[in-house]
């Protein structure tokens, strides 16, 4: 997995909380409006209830916040919000996020084993046993038998970017699991091109603006979000104007040294080209209020596996994201989650001794005959297919998408899958094989993209993050999540609505 010190971390540049507001409506009603209204209702109302316990959380293990005259931790506007709650620490909320949730699995006597990569998730009948895990650090594979397992991953924006591939989600749906909304990917303005820098978009609530290399001001709607400001971006020529932030310079002073080591710019004198980029995958494993994945339908739980963060499609993103969402998800995704396994594990036992050993010996096998590589056709290796990957989800699988480009990104990534087979793992060690897990991503990466386009194929209309050049109109009547298996076969889960079984906000035509 991912920490939220690695991969895209500059997506995570805030947290919202209603701090300022007497209820919690507006922050709700904002959330369900950005989703269009693809938000499970009941799960947005109660993720976002605890908000402000979760800062207050944080705050009292020891993030930084910036505050305000008052003392409290100041919050701005930001995309996607009608009211300033974008709470934050500038560049460094990531790390320092990071920092205390480490100091607190210390202090709980956490066992935490490095290095370990997932392969495999053992059940019987949706039923878990354990998974079978790589050992980096002394190259065996191990079963390691558990009563519940959570997947507490990344997402797979790196078929777009090259970064960051699901591993834990790429496990669940090989279980023959669906996941849920693939379609949806949020965007981002302020990815460097021709570089894997991208700046936080938290820099446009303090004071830095988007231009047109003419120096007119990029003109989007008011409260849009981060992919609304992409689209509006399109093809052209866009720069970021960050000379003018005066005092809250000095909280993006990581990402104004970034600049200056990376790109050369002085960001306080001079402007710095920008463009769109895929940010944070918003499908994956569907999980209920209590984090169990959820396999088909609401009623059937995969009992004993949980999920949480951009692994996790929690309900409360739907068809879009607004800032600070992101953090507030994976936190509370992660609470509920492990409370409910905690409660679980108490009252279950041990199970499925021989099924982990059947497994862990299939496992080995197949991980031989990965580093073997194949005996005919021509050798690949990781890099090439990364690049090509990422050029069909971008070329193909973008902001603006028709059956004609996913239909051919599906016979490209057919094509590449192929290409896979071949790969060819120079390493023959498994001690800290970086080759290895390469080929591991790019074979899981492929899988996941493929089930994106039979997701995005499926939905024809435009809603929210997804927009279809051939279905320019949103449908009422699709009005549901999209489930995808591995395989590509498509299938649907009902929208909740609130917990006392009406609207919490009624959808609009």
């Amino acid at each position: 997995a991912d920490s939220l010190g690695a991969g895209n971390s500059a997506a995570i540049d805030g947290i919202a909380a209603p701090l300022k507001e007497s209820t919690t409506k507006s922050h709700r009603d904002d959330t369900i409006r950005a989703g269009g209204f693809l938000c499970d209702q009941d799960i947005v109302s109660e993720r976002i209830s605890q908000a402000t316990r979760q800062v207050d959380l944080l705050e009292r293990w020891g993030v930084i916040f910036r505050r305000d005259a008052d003392g409290i931790p100041l919050v701005r506007r930001a995309a996607g919000h009608t009211l300033p709650r974008l709470a934050g620490a500038g560049d460094a909320l990531s790390r320092e996020t990071q920092q205390v949730l480490e100091e607190q699995c210390m202090r709980h006597g956490v066992v935490r084993r490095g290095d370990q990569i997932p392969l495999q998730i053992v059940h019987t009948d949706e039923q878990i046993h354990g998974i079978i895990a790589l050992d980096m650090s002394t190259g065996t594979v191990n079963s390691i038998q558990a009563k519940c397992v959570i997947i507490a991953d990344g997402g797979y924006e790196g078929a777009w970017t090259g970064t960051s591939i699901g591993l834990g989600l790429d496990m669940a749906m090989r279980t023959g699991m669906s996941a849920r909304n693939l379609e949806f990917v949020s965007w981002t303005p302020m990815a460097v091109p021709g570089t894997n820098v991208v700046l936080p978009v938290g820099m446009l609530s303090d004071g830095a603006s988007l231009h047109h290399p003419n120096g007119n001001p990029l003109e989007v709607e008011e409260f849009a979000d981060t992919t609304s400001i992409s689209i509006a971006m399109g093809a052209q020529n866009i720069a970021l104007d960050a000379r003018n932030m005066g005092e809250s310079e000095k909280w993006w002073s990581q990402t104004s040294e970034l600049v200056s080591t990376r790109l050369g710019i002085n960001m306080a004198r001079q402007t710095i080209p920008v463009s769109a980029q895929a940010s944070t995958t918003l499908g994956g494993i569907v999980t209920d209020e209590q984090g169990r994945a959820i396999s088909g339908k609401w009623s059937r739980w995969f009992t004993g596996l949980y999920a949480a963060g951009d692994a996790a499609c929690s309900g409360i993103h739907g068809a879009g994201m607004v800032a600070g969402n992101r953090l507030l998800d994976a936190l509370t995704g992660g609470h509920i989650s492990g409370l409910h396994a905690a409660e679980h594990a108490s009252k279950t036992t041990f199970s499925g001794r021989a099924a982990l050993e059947t497994q862990l010996g299939v496992s080995e096998a197949d991980l031989d005959f990965e580093m073997a590589g194949a005996e005919e056709g021509p050798v690949q290796r990781a890099g090439p297919l990364f690049a090509k990957l990422t050029e069909i989800m971008t070329t193909h699988v973008g902001m603006n998408r028709d059956a004609e480009g996913l239909n051919a990104a599906l016979e490209a990534l057919n094509s590449l899958e192929s290409s896979a087979a071949n790969l060819h793992v120079d390493d023959s060690s498994r001690l800290f094989n970086s080759n290895l897990l390469d080929a591991l991503r790019i074979k899981a990466g492929i899988r996941l993209a493929k089930a994106t386009v039979h997701s995005a194929l499926s939905r024809t209309e435009s809603r929210g993050v997804h927009q279809r050049a051939d279905f320019t109109e949103t449908d009422s009547e699709q009005m549901y999540h999209t489930l995808v298996d591995i395989e590509g076969n498509i299938s649907t889960l009902a929208i909740r609505k609130g917990s006392a079984g009406s609207w919490v906000l009624t959808p609009e035509e």
